[in-house]
């Protein structure tokens, strides 16, 4: 089959080979919506890729995909969540002797970066743990490349395949297991308000207690940033309160460490006066006393599958799939969460 042209993407879309070029090169700001959304369609339906990335026979092929992330996320080898999730990004591809480029990037480069990805020789692009309206997501529509999200369970109407753990599953597993264990008077400590995990980890908290009749007290529900500092801040709020929960509940490992230890430093023992759950299961945190109860998220092979959906729509031409690909968290029970009387009480 002949290799798909310009031209042929002009035909298909009903407009000039210099309209055309000047869309897929993104030089946009002189053409309708709609002229756009035909041209970046045809392209895509054609297969076809501008300038130095136009697909090439397979022996002339770059074996290199882009890791796309936004700059105030810490480096993905210093947050541990980015550490693991690129962990299983590297253990898939260098068996298969691809190569792996980082670009990191702010809302206002959005544009240009995804522009530089587009013609670069990357065959495909991975987006780590990309936020609710993020401007990532709205320029990925404008790039024919194939794309997945990794961390982030994006709505069907981004049009962006994404793997992810099951957020809402998870902590309904989480919540559900510290009621049964004897708690009714139970605090959360949120993620980032900026990212679909935070939302659905909370979603699924409030969700849990209700249906287990148990009230959900806005006192005892703070907002996080998914670090460390968040819990300290969760902490000594709760400090200040005359009446507190028995357990806490973390959208994330971080939080939970950083709560734990501002409580013990006030003389709160964890888990005999408060139980403290978290989210991630990170092992570089288990050295921690007490050892923490949490939801063990599966964040290699979280790499590991973004990565083989990725390449079998570049080598196989796979259609992405409509649903996102959900992996289970897994509780895992430590010594941070005791069981709990039904007076309240801690046993």
């Amino acid at each position: 089959m002949a290799r798909p042209t310009l031209r042929d993407v002009a035909e298909r879309a009903y407009c000039s080979v210099s309209a055309a070029s000047n869309i897929l090169h993104g030089r946009r700001s002189l053409y309708s919506e709609e002229l756009v959304r035909r041209v970046l369609q045809a392209a895509q339906e054609l297969g076809y890729y501008p300038t130095r990335v136009v697909r090439t026979p397979a022996q002339q092929r770059t074996y290199t995909l882009a890791l796309v992330l936004e700059r105030h996320h810490p480096s993905p080898t210093r947050n541990p969540f980015n550490y693991h999730v690129l962990d299983g990004i590297l253990s898939t591809l260098e068996p298969l002797g691809y190569s792996l480029t980082i670009s990191m990037t702010t809302a206002l480069e959005a544009g240009t970066l995804w522009e530089r990805v587009c013609e670069s020789t990357a065959e495909g692009a991975l987006l780590l743990a990309p936020e609710i309206d993020s401007p990532l997501l709205e320029w990925r529509r404008r790039c024919a490349k194939p794309a997945v999200a990794i961390g982030s369970t994006l709505p069907p109407a981004y049009g962006l395949p994404c793997v992810d753990v099951d957020n809402a599953a998870s902590m309904r597993e989480l919540t559900r297991w510290v009621i049964e264990e004897g708690h009714r008077a139970i605090g959360y400590v949120g993620g980032h308000p900026r990212y679909w995990s935070a939302l659905q980890r909370e979603r699924a908290f409030r969700d849990t207690l209700a249906e287990y009749g148990v009230p959900v007290r806005e006192e005892w529900v703070f907002e996080g940033r998914y670090q460390l500092e968040s819990g300290r801040d969760a902490a000594r709020q709760l400090l200040q309160l005359a009446e507190r929960p028995t357990a806490v509940l973390c959208a994330n490992d971080l939080t939970a460490i950083g709560l734990m230890q501002e409580l013990q430093q006030h003389g709160v023992r964890v888990p005999q006066d408060i139980s403290v759950a978290g989210f991630d299961d990170i092992p570089a945190l288990q050295s921690f006393s007490p050892s923490l109860t949490t939801i063990h998220s599966p964040m290699a092979d979280m790499g590991r599958e973004a990565v083989k959906l990725l390449l079998r729509m570049i080598e196989h031409g796979e259609p992405a799939p409509a649903e996102p690909i959900l992996l289970p968290g897994t509780l895992v029970v430590r010594g941070s969460v005791r069981p709990c009387c039904r007076d309240g009480e801690p046993r």
